[in-house]
């Protein structure tokens, strides 16, 4: 028997509607000041706390869109594991797209979420165009945390 329920019929509209209320706006929100903090750590050393930071985070996460619902569901658990990985390649992909709109001068170009859909788009492209360990590192990275965080929503 699984743990998760799988009846489309036992899905509450409240419970869902604040699961992915939770997920969007803490996932996004975190995952840009994370992102910011890891720029600005990054800039005074050369060493990035962006992997803690998602570990922590995607914990965080999860508990908290546990606390949303009474009875899990196998819908709530994969919304939450696609916001996690959202938030993921906005903190890697942050520093990158804040350098970009440094250089157009325009600081919402950090706010749009198409930019770090790009960056995603761009990081799967290269992995299967050359080999490089530092992505395919970067993808499991993504992959434990998103598992860690999603192992807490059940």
């Amino acid at each position: 028997m699984s743990k998760f329920d799988t009846s489309l019929k036992d899905i509450k509209l409240k419970d869902l509607v604040f699961v992915i209320l939770y997920g969007v706006v803490i996932s996004i929100l975190l995952g840009i000041a994370l992102g910011f903090l890891d720029n600005f750590i990054r800039s005074f050393t050369n060493f990035s706390f962006s992997i803690l930071m998602f570990f922590f985070s995607a914990q965080y996460i999860g508990n908290t869109v546990r606390k949303q619902y009474i009875k899990p569901h196998i819908v709530y658990t994969v919304i939450t594991g696609i916001f996690l990985v959202l938030q993921a390649v906005i903190i890697y992909g942050l520093p990158l797209v804040y350098t970009l709109a440094q250089a157009l001068g325009d600081i919402t170009i950090v706010f749009n979420l198409g930019m770090y859909l790009q960056y995603a788009l761009l990081l799967i492209t290269s992995i299967f165009t050359s080999f490089d360990f530092n992505y395919i590192l970067m993808l499991l990275i993504i992959a434990v945390g998103t598992y860690v965080g999603v192992s807490k929503t059940y």
